[in-house]
């Protein structure tokens, strides 16, 4: 009895060192629900697997063989059922150990789970007993600690506020006209800026000099996935994603401001936690660039992403299953309701995964929709006729349109008749043909494609935008590698730094105050060392951001 007694003290604590991040963890992804389901499920497998195997181990007078192997026996129906029971708590899913070949994959991991328990249970020997139980203690401990350890080093502060500031000294970038303003103080007030002057009309407010920098709009990107917590190329990391989920992706935002950008917009993911993250950072409870989000996306119910990348709880919180009008319209109610959003996102493509994609006529639902409501409608295209479509419904924007190899002119005479906003994300298409293993010639002749297929777009009359679709590349920095695409395509670079402020601020429907350095606009700013409509790379290391007439990030020197 001493043995069993010992051995489940040890497993209950061993069992309660991750819980707290667990619970966290689960809430960020799928909400209370999730968040409930976690001590759930470890309460259901202590008590259907661990207890009874380690009442037999403890009270089995067999000898040490005997005993391992009808341990082993008995694990295996304690192991389906206890699987069976967690299933519907971790992700609401069934469990079907006996189709499409499934049960040796089962099988093979019954081992090692049989092997922990007996892992505990020697260590749950009198001799050693004391230490295990003093290391579990500590670990323990640190589980409880660190998620708020997490939360509170990963979530850096906002600055003091000013309300007052004269920016002196600086080049002025006119992102719109592409031409550099000299001579003129910017006068910043409550976050705005309240005026461009030659003369000193405010000489006792605080004074900020440019050293004779380049004062340019800061940087939009239009189409990201903050709650991802993974770095593309880099991929997964342990200690990024912990410190990512745990202080509300601090990571991905910092590295936004430290690349100068200053608003992004959320196209996928958790909507609840989204409008959250908006809300915090709008009231400087969180530091962050201007986040605009679409809440939850419209896809179709096998579609990409719910069909392809996304679990079963993202997919939950994060998309619209279109079936028909009607449930549609009221669930994109709902999504208004619960934020509201700044634009509704419908996903028509499947990169090439998904079972089904949307139909047009539902796409052409949410638009109109969206368009009832004065919201921008952007659809998630692949193809000339996935663009065609969406035009034709009236779409304000379509994303990916690197995909393209060609220009159709059936296309090329919509695009001349809607004028739309297009945002190729370059990165993201190159890195899906990467995953496609393609030789490097293969891959840089299709990317040659891609380029001149944008540039027939903006011929046409499309309006070019800048998207990165972020983790497909890395967040922040992506965003200047989405530059380099751009001149790599033929575009110059005071071209280039209008479709990233002027061109982006308008697909956000904020063009009268975001994307220039003009009176009464944001002062959302950021000091380049060089002229970036020469040089634009210099934009990837800012001298300092600026969001809401507060510095939000300087370069170390």
């Amino acid at each position: 009895m001493d043995r069993f007694r010992r051995f489940l003290t040890i497993t209950a604590l061993l069992f309660a060192a991750p819980l707290p991040l667990t619970i966290c963890l689960a809430f960020k992804t799928g909400g209370w629900k999730a968040a409930l389901g976690a001590p759930a499920g470890e309460l259901a497998l202590a008590l259907l697997y661990w207890a009874p195997i380690a009442a037999w181990l403890s009270f089995s007078s067999a000898r040490f063989w005997k005993k391992l192997l009808v341990g082993y026996l008995l694990s295996l129906p304690l192991y389906f059922a206890a699987l069976a029971l967690l299933y519907p708590l971790w992700g609401g899913a069934t469990f079907h150990p006996f189709t499409n070949g499934r049960l040796p994959i089962y099988l093979s991991a019954t081992p090692t789970f049989y092997g922990l328990v007996r892992l505990v249970y020697f260590l749950s020997t009198p001799r050693i007993e004391r230490w295990t139980r003093g290391a579990a203690t500590l670990a323990c401990a640190a589980g409880i600690c660190t998620p708020v350890y997490l939360a509170a080093s990963a979530n850096p502060k906002w600055p003091a506020a000013t309300d007052r500031l004269v920016i002196a000294g600086a080049h002025i970038v006119d992102a719109a006209t592409g031409r550099i303003i000299d001579g003129e103080n910017v006068y910043i007030a409550d976050g705005r800026i309240a005026e461009i002057s030659s003369d000193s009309i405010h000489p006792d407010w605080p004074r900020l000099s440019a050293q004779g920098r380049y004062l340019v709009p800061g940087l939009i990107d239009v189409h990201t996935h903050l709650q991802s917590p993974i770095e593309e190329p880099v991929g997964f990391r342990f200690g990024y994603f912990m410190t990512s989920m745990m202080g509300a992706y601090a990571l991905q935002r910092g590295e936004y401001l430290a690349g100068g950008v200053t608003s992004v917009r959320d196209l996928g993911g958790n909507a609840g936690e989204n409008f959250r993250l908006r809300a915090a950072i709008s009231a400087r409870k969180a530091l962050g660039p201007r986040l605009f989000t679409s809440g939850r996306l419209v896809t179709s119910p096998h579609g990409h992403p719910v069909s392809t990348i996304w679990p079963d709880e993202v997919s939950r919180q994060g998309a619209i299953l279109a079936t028909d009008e009607a449930s549609l319209d009221a669930a994109l109610d709902r999504n208004f309701e619960a934020g509201p959003p700044d634009a509704v996102k419908i996903v028509h493509g499947t990169i090439g995964q998904a079972k089904e994609e949307l139909s047009p006529e539902l796409m052409a639902v949410a638009i109109r929709w969206a368009d009832r409501h004065h919201l921008i409608s952007i659809v998630h295209a692949e193809t000339a006729a996935e663009d065609e479509d969406a035009l034709r419904a009236g779409a304000t924007g379509i994303e990916h349109s690197a995909y393209l190899q060609s220009v159709p002119a059936s296309l090329a005479s919509l695009v001349a008749a809607r004028h739309p906003f297009i945002d190729p994300t370059f990165g993201e298409v190159e890195m899906h043909r990467k995953m496609l293993h393609l030789s490097a010639a293969e891959a840089d002749c299709r990317m040659q494609l891609s380029y001149r297929a944008v540039r027939e777009l903006q011929k046409a009359g499309a309006r070019l935008t800048i998207g990165t679709d972020a983790p497909m590349v890395r967040f922040g920095a992506g965003f200047h590698d989405e530059l380099a695409h751009f001149i790599r395509a033929g575009f110059t670079a005071a071209e280039v730094l209008t479709f990233a402020t002027v061109g982006n601020a308008a697909y956000l429907g904020k063009s009268a105050e975001l994307g220039r350095v003009a009176t009464g606009y944001r002062a959302d700013l950021i000091l380049a060392d060089a002229n970036p409509l020469q040089k634009l790379d210099t934009l990837r290391h800012p001298v300092w951001t600026m969001l809401d007439g507060q510095i939000v990030f300087r370069r170390d020197r």
